[in-house]
C-alpha cells in the first residue's frame, strides 16, 4: 500500500486558520441578516402603531354610519338639564357692514346687544373654519361666518375642564366632516374658547348663529346638536345662508320638520340686493382672514 501524504504542520494550521475565519465570516453574516429583519420588523410595528395613533388624534373624525335623529321633548329636557337660556331670537343686529380685512376695529364699540356677538358689522373675508381653537379666535371677522350660516359654539375657560372642551373639539370635526364644513364659502361648525371680555350672561357655554344666541350652565351635546338642526345654513336667517345648504342625511327630528329657508329673501340692511343671493355669495368669497391662533 503506497504510503499515505504527510501535509506539513505549518500549511495545516493555515488550513485552520483560514477555516475559522470563513466560518466566523458566515456566522457574522447570519447575525447582521438577523438584526436587519429584526429592525424591519420593528420598524414596521412602530410604524402601524404610529399610523393608528395618528388617526385616533390627528386624523380626523369619522363620518357619522347614520344620522342623527332628535325628539323635540328630549331637546326640550336636555336644554332645562343644562341650564340654557335663549337670549335672542332671531332678531339680526341692523349694521352688517363690512371692514377691511386690515382695519383695527374696537368689537366693545360694534356689538352693543350681547356679548360674544350673534350679528352686526365685520370684516370683508371669513374666518377659517376652525372647529377647535384652543386660542380665542377674532370675533369680528367670526361674524362674517355667521351671515353666511356657521354655527359657533363659544366657551368659557374658567368653567369648562380639558374633558369638555376636547368633547366639543370632537363634535365639530364630526359634523364639518359629515357634511357642515365648506371652507371656500366660509362656513361650518366653530368651537373656540371666550376669555375677553367674557359671555355676558355669566353662563359656560354661548351658541351663535347669526340673530340667534342661546347659552347654557353647562355643555351638552343633544343641545349642539339642536341648535345646529335649528339654525344652521339654510334653517337659519344668516342673509347669505345659500352658502350653507343644511346636510338633512346628518341631522333630523322624529317628530317635525324644520323649514328650508333657501327661498326666503335674504335682507341686506332692510333690503334684498339687485343680483339676488348669488351676487352677494361672489363678493364674500373674496379674501378670506388669516388665522393666527392655531387650532390646537
Amino acid at each position: 500500500m503506497a504510503e499515505r501524504e504527510r501535509i506539513p504542520n505549518k500549511q495545516r494550521r493555515a488550513m485552520a486558520r483560514e477555516e475559522r475565519r470563513r466560518q466566523e465570516a458566515a456566522a457574522a453574516a447570519r447575525k447582521q441578516q438577523r438584526n436587519w429583519r429584526a429592525g424591519l420588523t420593528t420598524f414596521v410595528v412602530v410604524a402601524v402603531v404610529g399610523a393608528v395613533v395618528y388617526q385616533a388624534f390627528a386624523g380626523g373624525p369619522e363620518l357619522l354610519d347614520d344620522a342623527i335623529l332628535l325628539s323635540s321633548g328630549e331637546v326640550e329636557d336636555a336644554r332645562q338639564a343644562a341650564g340654557c337660556e335663549l337670549l335672542v331670537d332671531r332678531e339680526p343686529l341692523p349694521d352688517r357692514s363690512h371692514f377691511e380685512n386690515s382695519a383695527q376695529v374696537d368689537p366693545a364699540t360694534i356689538y352693543t346687544d350681547t356679548r360674544p356677538t350673534h350679528s352686526g358689522p365685520h370684516t370683508a373675508g371669513v374666518h377659517p373654519i376652525t372647529p377647535a381653537a384652543s386660542a380665542q379666535i377674532d370675533e369680528v371677522s367670526s361674524t362674517h361666518n355667521l351671515e353666511h350660516g356657521t354655527v359657533i359654539v363659544w366657551w368659557d375657560p374658567g368653567q369648562n375642564d380639558d374633558e369638555t372642551v376636547a368633547d366639543m373639539g370632537a363634535w365639530a370635526r364630526l359634523m364639518n366632516a359629515s357634511g357642515f364644513r365648506r371652507d371656500a364659502a366660509g362656513v361650518g361648525v366653530i368651537t373656540s374658547p371666550y376669555e375677553d371680555p367674557g359671555i355676558d350672561s355669566g353662563k359656560a357655554i354661548a351658541f351663535r348663529a347669526w340673530g340667534v344666541a342661546m347659552d347654557c350652565d353647562r355643555w351638552d351635546e343633544t343641545v349642539a346638536n339642536a341648535f345646529l338642526l335649528d339654525h344652521y345654513g339654510t334653517h337659519g336667517i344668516g342673509p347669505e345662508r345659500t352658502l350653507a345648504p343644511f346636510p338633512a342625511e346628518v341631522l333630523a327630528y322624529t317628530d317635525r320638520e324644520v323649514t328650508d329657508t333657501s327661498d326666503e329673501d335674504a335682507p341686506v340692511d332692510g333690503t334684498t340686493p339687485e343680483g339676488g343671493l348669488e351676487e352677494l355669495d361672489a363678493e364674500d368669497r373674496e379674501g378670506v382672514v388669516e388665522d393666527d391662533d392655531p387650532e390646537e
